[in-house]
């Protein structure tokens, strides 16, 4: 594992998984697609949304996922 970290900045980020990868869709257009193996952790910022198979998939692989509000106030993980 590479240690590395997501972060979803882009309001109204769609995140889910595919083909064992994390994909980012904004406004219905792929923007990334990141291999699960390579992630330890993926950080939201804003108005994002994630679906609940992504959920299971980061919490098969032990990917941590955190929730900020768009100036980085915590909200849960």
């Amino acid at each position: 594992k590479l240690l590395n970290t997501l972060y979803v900045m882009t309001p109204d980020s769609y995140l889910f998984s595919q083909n064992e990868a994390v994909v980012v869709k904004v406004g219905g257009t792929e923007k990334v697609r990141v291999p699960g193996h390579t992630l330890e952790a993926i950080l939201c910022f804003g108005n994002t949304t994630v679906s609940t198979p992504l959920i299971a998939f980061c919490g098969e692989r032990g990917i941590g996922i955190s929730f900020f509000s768009e100036y980085g106030r915590f909200f849960g993980r």
